[in-house]
């Protein structure tokens, strides 16, 4: 048999198997031994118009059992949690919980449906998520982080299930907590849980996951005290802060910045055309943060432990032994699966009674049209299970010329049930989650009816299980919205963030996307002639607006978002737990961990001044294994330094 085929075969194999499975229930389960008979796939190598169909599992007893086993281990690896469940005659049966993965049917009319195309375009995890359901465009950049691992904790929080799952932090081990909610910040998503036996509430950041986590059959109970604590869990700061009231001095651009971004700031005018500026935090470790993140743009006065604990951080920045570079080996990014490739085709199909383009289809989800199409004539030709169990998701192919269908445009469709009606589309209850945070996100844009509208029918079913931070409206961040929806041109005050210089530029935006909890947008400048990226939170003021009425050359950067993990130079980095936060947000970073607490990340610079300030925020928490920028960060710690 072909690599080709065997491809073909197991993706048959395995998607067949994960709908026969959702066909099943708790009080009819499937034992191995009906599924071995009784489950057929078409014949590989394929044959004529019609395939001659085989049993899916073929071959001894032992042969046998560990492709099965394999099958299910692989169905999990996407989420989908297999319940066994003694038989009485003896063995055991398997079934999968639809409504585990599948939330129940909701209707949208069509505004419902234009505010979440929206908000999906600008917050969502992209073409992986539930873009490609309401969008017909391809996905862009992210502006989530994407993980298999929501599911099952999705459901272990809706059902107050206890979850098990082994976490890397200073060391990779298995955790056993209570998950209360879901919650967002900086664009990062973490389970906030009570440590299972204890009362202690934490938070579990998804990417750090290194194993699928089970749900237990195990249930536990949530008093308001429990909820207040899950609520009240932030990442980076202790569980009681004290506040601290600083004060800096910085130039009088920058000073308005800092108004902008913080409620309750204070301005006081030097004579030297400084700016002070004092501002209250929840704790001195937020202090800290905002005058690392603030780098050589503003000098710290007070208070003086704000001073001290900011000289020791600067003189250990990017210090310390490195091991050798040629002993360091990354692993290959995973790639999307056979089994997920082929759901996500059909979960479209599902969601377009009128039905869907195989064009359309290999835009949406990004896959070459061949391979669409291979998957598609597939699903086409399943069948039943022999007895009383069925498919819960059939679809019907159709074309203009039969004669040609090899390279025609087929047009595919949902099979009608019994009734003579298309089935209902659902969603997962992942792609809830995804459209109740992009639309929770939305409303600090734009207050709209409809956008709440669909908040509230999400929430009615999944219980507010959504924690985020407040997100406040940004009036120069509706002004870009603005701009762009209606084609203006803006004058606007920027400073850079790694040169920290104060520029007027003329910009005509054209796109706005979140990413790890940023704005950013994409605009022809006309003061440099070119397409560049600007983070909207850099922008001190927009100065004037006008129309834009001139024609632009192509932008040639698609995912210009993430463009910084495509171009520029490999940097390796190691990084110990406490500091690892800084670089997850950082995209297509890779990892390896080393055992004793630390972990090395590669990424790509572009920019050495955005290493410099990398390292400045890192601390003595990381230090630079390439040779060629072994002293990042340090010119900017040195200044930092003679400020003080």
């Amino acid at each position: 048999m072909s690599v080709r085929s065997s491809v073909e075969e197991s993706r048959e194999r395995l998607v067949a198997l994960t709908l026969l499975l959702q066909s099943a229930s708790r009080e009819r389960p499937l034992s191995q031994e009906t599924i071995v008979t009784e489950l057929l796939i078409d014949e590989y190598p394929q044959r004529g118009r019609s395939p001659r169909k085989v049993r899916a599992y073929e071959g001894s007893p032992v042969a046998v059992r560990q492709k099965f086993e394999r099958d299910k281990v692989r169905i999990r690896e996407l989420g989908w949690q297999i319940e066994t469940i003694a038989l009485p005659e003896g063995g055991v049966g398997y079934w999968i919980d639809a409504d585990s993965v599948m939330a129940p049917v909701l209707h949208w009319d069509e505004e419902e449906r234009r505010v979440i195309q929206l908000a999906l375009r600008l917050y969502g995890f992209g073409a992986s998520g539930a873009f490609s359901l309401f969008n017909e465009g391809p996905g862009a950049d992210s502006g989530l982080e994407d993980t298999t691992y929501l599911t099952p904790i999705l459901r272990a929080v809706r059902l107050r299930r206890v979850v098990s799952f082994d976490y890397h932090s200073s060391a990779n081990r298995t955790r056993v907590v209570e998950p209360l909610v879901i919650g967002l910040f900086h664009g990062a998503v973490y389970v906030v849980a009570r440590v299972h036996g204890s009362s202690e509430v934490k938070g579990y950041r998804l990417t750090r996951m290194t194993s699928m986590p089970h749900v237990s059959d195990e249930t536990f109970e949530v008093d308001e005290d429990l909820a207040a604590a899950a609520r009240a869990w932030r990442p980076e700061f202790g569980a009681t802060p004290s506040p601290v009231r600083a004060q800096f001095t910085t130039s009088e651009n920058y000073a308005r910045l800092i108004a902008r971004q913080f409620d309750g700031a204070h301005l006081h005018a030097r004579p030297t055309g400084e700016v002070d500026v004092a501002l209250t935090f929840e704790s001195l470790r937020a202090a800290l943060r905002f005058a690392l993140r603030a780098g050589d743009r503003v000098r710290v006065r007070a208070p003086k432990v704000l001073r001290r604990t900011l000289r020791d951080w600067l003189e250990r920045v990017n210090a310390g032994p490195v091991p050798e570079v040629g002993e360091i080996v990354f692993e290959a990014p995973t790639s999307d699966s056979t089994l997920g490739q082929a759901l996500r085709l059909l979960h479209m199909v599902h969601h377009a009674p009128e039905g869907v383009r195989l064009s359309s289809l290999a835009q949406r989800s990004g896959m070459a049209p061949e391979v669409v199409r291979h998957i598609m004539d597939r699903l086409v030709t399943f069948e039943p299970l022999h007895g009383d169990y069925g498919f819960p998701a059939h679809v019907i192919k159709e074309c203009d010329d039969w004669e040609h269908e090899d390279t025609e445009d087929a047009l595919y469709l949902p099979e009608e049930v019994v009734t003579g009606t298309p089935p209902l589309p659902a969603l997962t209850w992942r792609d809830l989650f995804e459209i109740n945070i992009a639309l929770r996100e939305a409303l600090a844009i734009h207050d709209d009816p409809a956008v709440r509208a669909v908040i509230d029918k999400i929430e009615g079913l999944a219980q507010h299980w959504v924690q985020m931070e407040e997100i406040v409206a940004d009036e120069v961040e509706v002004q870009v919205q603005e701009a762009t929806q209606r084609h203006q041109r803006l004058k606007i005050r920027y400073v850079s963030g790694t040169t920290g210089e104060t520029t007027d530029r003329t910009i005509e935006p054209r796109e706005v996307r979140f990413l790890n909890g940023h704005a950013y947008t994409r605009a022809y400048c006309l003061t440099s002639v070119a397409w560049r990226t600007f983070r909207i939170d850099r922008i001190v003021a927009v100065l004037a607006s006008s129309t834009a009425d001139e024609v632009r050359p192509p932008d040639s950067v698609s995912n210009w978002l993430t463009q910084v993990g495509d171009v520029g130079e490999d940097v390796v980095v190691l990084v110990q737990a406490s500091s690892r936060w800084l670089f997850e947000a950082l995209p297509r970073v890779q990892w390896r961990a080393l055992g004793d607490g630390r972990h090395l990340v590669r990424l790509r610079v572009a920019n050495e001044s955005f290493l410099d300030q990398l390292m400045v925020e890192a601390g003595a928490g990381a230090v630079v294994v390439t040779p060629r920028f072994r002293q990042a960060g340090h010119a900017v710690a040195a200044r930092m330094l003679a400020a003080l």
